[in-house]
């Protein structure tokens, strides 16, 4: 029986949204109306955040990737297009990894498929040490803003205030996997699939250059690098967001190619 908590609006062709790192399916419901006057859209907590139940410790990211899988599969879906956001992006990943068939397409939505280089292990300890000592809600209050180019954006203390509900145990479980999960640029070069990849422009933490590279292992591939705007191009610029989601998503399930 599922476990995961989800929301679904529309109907038609499905898409399948990941959020990222102390999110929950709640950070794209300003992308949700339009796209689904489209497409079937299916919004999820992972495992451990929002009100989806958290999967025994140590979990990877390909478990989490396995349980969402059984979720798709349950709901009888048979093709979608999978859009991750941050961590959602390495679970996204895992799924068209173990799933080919089933993922239409993919979109790393300010994620990576590089793994992380010894300077972020070293820094996931650091935290992971500090939210020992701490606690989660100390860390978030700076490492959210930290996500956002625009530091007076009004959607700040909303993801905020979902961030800050995340347990101490999905913390440094999800901490542990993102540290130890594999480097997955390999696949890029296998996968059939139309990927689109999208950043930000004054994005901290995935570097433009970084996907530049990734998109030439990609077969069927398109980088879209979006102007001022940071981690969060959902919140700073979601018209755009929308406009590539839904020209993506629709050229993957009429024509497959970008």
């Amino acid at each position: 029986m599922n476990s995961i908590y989800y929301e679904e609006h529309g109907e038609g062709s499905v898409l399948i949204f990941l959020h990222g790192f102390c999110e929950s399916h709640e950070i794209w419901e300003e992308l949700v109306p339009d796209l689904s006057k489209h497409f079937r859209v299916i919004s999820l907590d992972l495992p451990g955040f929002g009100k989806s139940p958290i999967l025994k410790p140590p979990l990877t990211i390909r478990e989490v990737g396995s349980s969402v899988i059984e979720f798709i599969e349950f709901l009888h879906v048979q093709k979608c297009v999978v859009i991750g956001h941050s961590l959602g992006g390495y679970v996204a990943l895992a799924i068209a990894e173990q799933r080919p068939d089933l993922v239409q397409g993919l979109c790393l939505f300010h994620s990576t498929a590089q793994g992380d280089s010894e300077e972020k292990k070293l820094n996931r300890n650091k935290v992971m040490a500090f939210v020992n000592e701490h606690g989660v809600r100390p860390f978030i209050e700076t490492f959210v803003p930290g996500l956002f180019f625009q530091k007076n954006h009004g959607n700040i203390e909303k993801v905020n205030k979902i961030a800050s509900k995340t347990s101490e145990k999905a913390f440094l479980a999800y901490s542990h996997a993102m540290r130890d999960r594999p480097d997955m640029t390999g696949f890029l070069k296998s996968f059939p699939n139309p990927i689109l990849l999208i950043v930000g422009e004054k994005d901290s933490i995935i570097s433009t250059f970084a996907l530049q590279d990734q998109l030439k292992l990609i077969r069927n591939g398109k980088l879209i690098i979006m102007a001022e705007t940071g981690h969060m191009g959902m919140f700073e610029d979601a018209k755009e967001s929308i406009r590539q989601l839904k020209d993506f998503s629709k050229s993957c399930f009429l024509k497959g190619k970008l």
